[in-house]
């Protein structure tokens, strides 16, 4: 059994489930450390009885990521595999690393890895950097792909994917379908007949939920309209709302929410999600819950979740920033005749399949005995 300090800017909340199943199930003894302080308006994880956590501080400094206070994690001598987030902005990521290998212990970087094939020099600053940890904890296949193809060995990353509470979202689904009664949200609407396309995300500029309301519209003009529910807040919503009203659009702003017995219900009622910009832990949030998503199919501008989407099965890809496109392939998946029941299990299985807790485990667990089979090499 190893002893591994897992070092982390800040641990989201929903970075619980994970951390959960490490201290519950794991094959190796799990310490972490991390700020308690909320980042960019996501709620960190503090701890609990089950899973403590040791705080650091964080702040970010002219786009430079600060942490003070992880020399103890680092020079903990129970300590032989460190686990780092992986950011080149963050210096104490490079440090922690370097001092990690002097003084013996073997050191992992959790990251999204590649998302993009680069230019020369950031390839080659990035490949740089990676290499000072004996191996890479990615979340999706194509990070893996880009990385190998740019150089990185392929024996020193590991894809562990990303999740959600899954085990929970599955008691959720069985209340909802066994309960006699369900509030639904398409009561929402005045007319709740029509398909229901939700996105539960922050409404900010980079989710292009402009498009969105401008698909949605044209919907409406060929005879086809939906309703749109976006359960969130943020800097965007003003004007969103605006827009919704110039376009004639039925959308309504739930606002935001952290009820997750809420959120299933909204997502499990739902259609299909849309997400037009970047689709992350969303689209898990929403295939958890039997519900399929579209998102754009620039995978340059993606993030790595999108490969939880199979089009035809648990969603569908529109040309990026393109509105009309989008309208089309929302009409198509909605007139598609797909029976939802199969859909929900598609979804489900995906889920079950890579995106969940136990599965990531398994895989960081996987990567931390490959690189602790080699104690007396500098490389893993």
């Amino acid at each position: 059994m190893s002893e591994v300090n897992v070092v982390y800017h800040h641990y989201p909340h929903y970075r619980r489930p994970i951390m959960a199943e490490l201290m519950a199930n794991g094959r190796h003894s799990y310490r972490f450390w991390g700020s308690i302080e909320p980042i960019a308006g996501i709620v960190a994880f503090a701890g609990d009885d089950e899973v403590p956590v040791i705080p650091l501080r964080f702040r970010v400094w002219r786009g430079l990521w600060l942490l003070k206070g992880y020399w103890p994690a680092l020079l903990d001598r129970r300590c032989d595999v460190l686990i780092v987030l992986a950011n080149p902005n963050m210096p104490a990521s490079w440090l922690m690393a370097i001092v990690g290998r002097a003084t013996g212990k073997k050191v992992l970087f959790w990251a999204h890895g590649w998302l993009k094939r680069e230019g020369f020099v950031k390839r080659r600053l990035r490949n740089l950097y990676f290499r000072l940890a004996h191996g890479m904890l990615v979340y999706g296949e194509r990070s893996r792909e880009i990385g190998i193809s740019l150089g990185y060995p392929a024996d020193r990353i590991t894809v562990i994917y990303n999740s959600l509470d899954f085990d929970r979202a599955r008691r959720l689904v069985a209340q909802i379908e066994g309960a006699a009664v369900v509030e639904r949200p398409q009561d929402l609407f005045a007319d709740g007949k029509r398909p229901l396309v939700i996105c539960t995300a922050r409404l900010t500029r980079h989710c292009r939920f402009d498009l969105l309301l401008e698909a949605a519209a044209r919907l409406k003009r060929e005879g086809s309209p939906v309703n749109i529910l976006l359960v969130g807040d943020g800097a965007e919503r003003p004007s969103l709302e605006t827009l919704a009203r110039q376009l004639g659009v039925e959308a309504h702003f739930y606002g935001a929410c952290y009820d997750e017995e809420v959120l299933a219900r909204l997502i499990y009622f739902a259609d299909i999600t849309v997400s037009p910009g970047k689709i992350g832990l969303t689209v898990i949030h929403s295939l958890s819950y039997g519900t399929p998503a579209i998102t754009h199919g620039d995978f340059d501008a993606q993030m790595p979740e999108v490969e939880a989407i199979v089009p035809g099965s648990t969603g569908a890809f529109f040309r990026r920033d393109d509105a009309g496109d989008l309208a089309d392939v929302m009409r198509a998946w909605l007139t598609s005749g797909k029976i939802r029941s199969e859909v929900r299990r598609a979804c489900y299985d995906m889920i079950a399949g890579n995106w969940n807790p136990r599965r990531q485990r398994m895989l960081i667990e996987e990567a931390i005995d490959r690189v602790t089979a080699f104690r007396g090499s500098g490389d893993a």
